[in-house]
């Protein structure tokens, strides 16, 4: 197993409000011809987890970012195909978290915006964009999850997130009022691809 975990902007998230909700090392996968590892960190945003549990009783992770160092055996420099088997199964992985952190429906995003996102984080990372649906009780809140693996290292790097979008459904007008002002997307996107950026 890898013993170096990603290096994340902890100043950064500190000041985010986010917390270290989970610390692992894991086999992710196991090839005809190799073996990938992983050393993975998630942060929840507490703050946004609060303020919503303060002005409406809804618990549930809201936000979370994630970093995960994927380790090759035996050790071999990236290659094309070997650059693309790891990011399809990390991926696919990714998307599997989602639904395991309580995110329904999980479905790939349309190609054009993964082209922008690829764009907005200026590197050669291969990157799959996610739509889910939150649900608590009544309330059904749309989120956007974004992974990208890129090549750090002679290994790999896979770094993601996810956030809500909009509210699609709500009890109560109170309650729609007070998710819609917690939630900014347009914010959310921003800081995770800086933190997305600033992981090495």
């Amino acid at each position: 197993m890898p013993d170096t975990f990603p290096s994340v902007p902890t100043d950064a998230l500190a000041e985010g409000g986010w917390c270290e909700r989970e610390r692992r090392r894991t086999r992710e996968f196991d090839a005809a011809v190799v073996t990938v590892d992983a050393a993975t960190v998630v942060y929840e945003d507490r703050t946004l987890r609060d303020r919503v549990v303060e002005e409406t009783e809804l618990d549930r992770l809201w936000r979370f970012f994630v970093a995960s160092r994927l380790t090759v055996s035996p050790a071999t420099g990236p290659s094309r195909a070997l650059t693309g088997l790891v990011a399809d199964r990390a991926h696919a992985g990714f998307a599997e978290t989602l639904t395991e952190r309580g995110f329904e429906g999980v479905r790939r995003v349309d190609p054009e915006a993964v082209e922008s996102t690829e764009a907005a984080l200026g590197d050669d990372s291969r990157v799959a964009g996610y739509d889910a649906l939150c649900r608590l009780d009544a309330v059904g809140v749309r989120a956007r999850g974004w992974a990208a693996v890129r090549p750090v290292d002679g290994a790999y790097l896979l770094v993601g997130g996810a956030y809500p979008t909009a509210v699609r459904s709500a009890p109560d007008e109170r309650t729609d009022d007070a998710l819609a002002e917690a939630f900014d997307p347009e914010g959310f996107r921003e800081e995770l691809f800086s933190l997305m950026r600033a992981t090495e």
